[in-house]
């Protein structure tokens, strides 16, 4: 079957939804014939061909996103069996939802009418949502129930939806001592403190302000690093120096081979204020590292989880003590450790690529049947 893949930022590196893309095309790409339309391209996915998107001289991304859209919908108009989108573009044949709708982010923010009428931006993106979730002959995939639930309450329109979770690749087994202490020297780490671990691009969505809070009142030394874009990192300056003795927070930035980071970290935090099905906890568990994090809403993963047993889950992203308490059993509490560990692993070993492609095969089946009606 040839396939379109659109995806602005095909890259490993550019943020969750950008991974997911990217590793669901590679798991895929031995029974497709695969072409990605983006406007950046990892130098890492070159088993691909490539259309790209020229970009604008105008900085603006809802200008950028209609632009996106209206490009690749000339360039995958013939020639392919089925286009699939993880953007927000009016057109395609399945749609990939990663995060939440804009209609469901107004409605519960409680923005009115006049106001929408009032932002061209925002007329932008709800317009092509609507294109996008309401089109004839569009098949929906959602990354959680809860995102798919939400969806169908503010949009009785909703054309089709099925949920098919993000899927993870699982190493044969945990970093042994020896080499966790190499990836630790590798990446320039702490080789004898306890270390938490960080993920993502957007610190103050992902809850770093919060867990710089819980760090600094961990009873014992600890080395945060943070994984991510550097652009934010100024303003974290006045939290780190109030992390206090024998604390540190280190940036890393972006890492390419983030099995290093998983191997090298005896936690992951991820205080999230907003996410549907997060990667990165996906991937820490099927390292084998134990994770803490928020509960639904704030998460929505979490209310697939058991707290104690796949994951350390706090109530609110914003509860520094309650963090920090989390964190303290996790790194000080040998058989919570272990049960985390395992628990984890097991919620993991549920999403494989291999279980996940298969739901894609039928939703692109019945994708191209309802074209060629």
């Amino acid at each position: 079957m040839k396939v379109a893949v659109l995806s602005r930022h095909f890259s490993r590196l550019a943020g969750g939804a950008e991974s997911y893309a990217v590793q669901l095309a590679e798991a895929m790409l031995d029974e497709h014939d695969i072409t990605v339309v983006s406007q950046s391209f990892d130098a890492a996915s070159q088993r691909f061909k490539h259309i790209r998107v020229p970009a604008l001289p105008i900085r603006s991304r809802w200008i950028n996103q209609l632009w996106f859209s209206w490009y690749s919908r000339r360039v995958t108009s013939i020639g392919f069996d089925v286009v699939h989108s993880h953007e927000n573009v009016s057109h395609g044949a399945v749609h990939t939802i990663h995060v939440k709708t804009m209609h469901a982010s107004l409605q519960q923010k409680g923005v009115g009418t006049f106001r929408r009428l009032l932002s061209p931006r925002l007329l932008a993106y709800l317009w092509l949502e609507k294109k996008r979730l309401c089109g004839d002959g569009h098949h929906h995939v959602f990354v959680s129930q809860l995102l798919l639930d939400e969806t169908k309450d503010v949009l009785a329109q909703l054309s089709s939806g099925v949920f098919i979770p993000p899927g993870v690749t699982l190493p044969d087994m945990a970093a042994s001592k020896l080499q966790k202490q190499a990836f630790r020297q590798h990446l320039g780490l702490h080789t004898e403190k306890l270390i938490i671990g960080f993920v993502g691009h957007d610190y103050k969505k992902k809850g770093l302000d919060a867990l710089l809070g819980a760090v600094a009142k961990l009873p014992f030394d600890v080395q945060l690093v943070v994984v991510g874009k550097r652009d934010h990192v100024p303003k974290y300056a006045d939290l780190v120096r109030k992390l206090g003795p024998g604390k540190e927070c280190i940036f890393l930035g972006v890492v390419r081979d983030m099995s290093s980071v998983y191997g090298a970290i005896d936690c992951l935090a991820h205080p999230t204020t907003q996410d549907v099905f997060p990667m990165v906890m996906l991937e820490a568990m099927a390292h084998h590292v134990p994770v803490v994090t928020t509960m639904a809403p704030y998460n929505s993963m979490a209310s697939m989880l058991t707290h104690q047993i796949n994951a350390m889950l706090v109530s609110t992203p914003s509860d520094e003590t309650a963090l920090c308490a989390a964190l303290d059993d996790v790194l000080t509490q040998a058989p919570l450790r272990t049960s985390l560990i395992n628990g984890g692993r097991n919620f993991a070993e549920k999403y494989s690529w291999t279980e996940v492609t298969k739901r894609y095969k039928a939703v692109f089946e019945a994708a191209r049947t309802t074209s060629h009606r």
